[in-house]
C-alpha cells in the first residue's frame, strides 16, 4: 500500500536493506518473517497500475538485483500502460467504425449484403467503408471505400467523407462526378488525407449499371451465366492527391440474376501474391453458386465468399464486401 501511495519501492523486513532508491519499512503484516521488496508498476503519467511484490532466495536482497528488479518493474509499468492504452483506442476505434457502417436499404429489385471485418492484428481498424442509399429518381447509389491509415483517425476522417459524399449525391450526379467532386473535397479541406473508392449506381427502369472508380481495385460482376467479369475500365487516380481530374463514368447493362461485388483490398491482396491472384479468387467464388443460390439467400453467400478468400489471410488489415445482386 505504502509503494502505490508515494510510488516509490518500498523494502518490508526486520533489517534495513540499505537497497539504492529504496525507503526500508518494518516487516509485513502479509509475511512478516520474509524481506519483501514492494516495486510500483508506475505509468508515464505516475500512476499506479499495481505493485510488484518480490521476496529474496535468501536473507537479503543484492543490491545490484535490487537495481535490476526497479527497472524492471519500470519497463513492465510503462509497457502494461502502452497495452491498456492500445486496446482502449482500438476498442473506440472499432465501435465508431461499426456505428458508421449504414444499414442497407431495401430496394425493388436488388438484393444487398455486406459485411465488415475488423482487423485481428495491430491498430488497423478503422478507414474501410460501405454505403448504400437512394437518389431522388429511384436509382440505388453503391459506396465502398478506403481512407488512408488505420486508427481512430481513420475511422474519423471516414465518416466525414461518407458524411460529403451523401450530401453531394442529393443533387442526383453520376457516380464519375460524385467521385470528382470527393476529390475536391480532399484536396481542399483535407488536403493531408487520401482515400480511393468505387461507386456503383442501379436505375431500376432500364436495368443500368453506371459506375466509376478512384484509386480502388475493380468491381467484379457474376453474370446470369456464371461468367465472372473485372470491370477494370479506366479508373481515376487515388482521392485527394495534389492532382486536378475528372473521374469517368462507365455504363453497363445488366441482365436479371447478375451479381456485381465491390470490396476492399483486405479481402484479395497479400504480401507474397500483390492482388490480382486475389481477384481472380474472388471471381471464382462468385461462379461457384447456382443463380438460384444468389436469388434465394445472398446473406449466406456473402459468408461463402469470404472463407475461401480469408483462409490465408492475416488479417493485418480491415475488410469489406458489398454484394449487389440483380433480380429477375
Amino acid at each position: 500500500v505504502q509503494a502505490a501511495r508515494t510510488g516509490r519501492p518500498q523494502y518490508a523486513a526486520d533489517h534495513p536493506g540499505n537497497l539504492p532508491g529504496v525507503e526500508d519499512r518494518p516487516p509485513s503484516a502479509l509475511a512478516p518473517h520474509r524481506p519483501l521488496l514492494c516495486v510500483p508498476l508506475l505509468t508515464p503519467r505516475r500512476a499506479p497500475l499495481g505493485v510488484l511484490t518480490l521476496s529474496p532466495q535468501g536473507e537479503r536482497w543484492d543490491p545490484d538485483d535490487a537495481v535490476m528488479l526497479i527497472e524492471l518493474a519500470r519497463r513492465a509499468g510503462i509497457a502494461l500502460d502502452n497495452a491498456r492504452r492500445f486496446e482502449h483506442n482500438r476498442d473506440i476505434a472499432e465501435t465508431l467504425q461499426r456505428a458508421l457502417l449504414t444499414e442497407l436499404p431495401s430496394a425493388p429489385g436488388v438484393g444487398l449484403a455486406a459485411r465488415y471485418l475488423p482487423a485481428t492484428h495491430g491498430l488497423n481498424i478503422g478507414g474501410d467503408w460501405y454505403d448504400a442509399f437512394r437518389q431522388r429518381d429511384g436509382s440505388l447509389v453503391t459506396v465502398i471505400g478506403d481512407v488512408t491509415g488505420h486508427g481512430l483517425h481513420a475511422a474519423v476522417m471516414m465518416s466525414q467523407l461518407r458524411t460529403a459524399l451523401r450530401a453531394y449525391a442529393v443533387d442526383g450526379d453520376s457516380p464519375g462526378r460524385l467521385l470528382t467532386r470527393l476529390h475536391g473535397y480532399l484536396r481542399h479541406l483535407q488536403p493531408d488525407l487520401f482515400a480511393t473508392a468505387v461507386i456503383a449506381r442501379f436505375h431500376p427502369d432500364d436495368r443500368t449499371l453506371t459506375w466509376a472508380a478512384a484509386g480502388h481495385p475493380p468491381p467484379v460482376l457474376r453474370l446470369p451465366d456464371g461468367e465472372v467479369r473485372t470491370l477494370d475500365a479506366k479508373p481515376g487516380a487515388m482521392l485527394g492527391i495534389p492532382l486536378s481530374q475528372d473521374i469517368p463514368d462507365h455504363t453497363e447493362r445488366l441482365a436479371p440474376g447478375s451479381t456485381l461485388a465491390l470490396y476492399t483490398d483486405g479481402l484479395v491482396e497479400r504480401r507474397a501474391q500483390g492482388i490480382d491472384p486475389g481477384i481472380e479468387r474472388l471471381g471464382s467464388a462468385l461462379a461457384s453458386f447456382d443463380r438460384a443460390e444468389l436469388d434465394t439467400d445472398l446473406e449466406d453467400a456473402a459468408d461463402r465468399v469470404l472463407r475461401p478468400l480469408l483462409s490465408d489471410s492475416e488479417r493485418d488489415d480491415d475488410v469489406c464486401l458489398l454484394l449487389c445482386h440483380l433480380r429477375g
